[in-house]
């Protein structure tokens, strides 16, 4: 009888947690079609802003791929991507990442480096 027991409180465990783990999967499915629908989004945004500026400049398609390639080379890896740095607080100096503001430990606000930091 006592083994009934902790066979039903186990499965119960069992139960509740595949709920759980539902529960969060559907989260996680709602988040992943959010910023689909972002990235999507910001990709027609930047096409048509290209667009705009290829035809009333004189630039082409690789001028902004080596740009492109210039700003991926800037931390030093050519991964496609825009890394945020980690540099030291000139106040503190303790190591910050430079997508905040201000220094998390002594408050010192940082200049932007670039328009799309984030």
């Amino acid at each position: 009888m006592f083994w009934e027991f902790y066979q039903q409180g186990q499965i119960h465990r069992a139960q509740s947690n595949a709920s759980r783990a539902e529960q969060k999967a559907i989260s996680v499915k709602s988040e992943i079609k959010r910023v689909s629908a972002r990235i999507d989004s910001l990709a027609l945004t930047c096409q048509a802003i290209w667009e705009l500026i290829r035809e009333r400049t004189n630039l082409t398609d690789d001028d902004i791929e080596a740009r492109m390639q210039m700003i991926d080379l800037r931390d030093g890896r050519e991964d496609e991507r825009m890394h945020t740095p980690v540099f030291e607080c000139e106040k503190c100096g303790r190591k910050v990442s430079s997508r905040h503001p201000r220094c998390l430990y002594c408050g010192t606000e940082f200049e932007q480096t670039h328009l799309f930091e984030s």
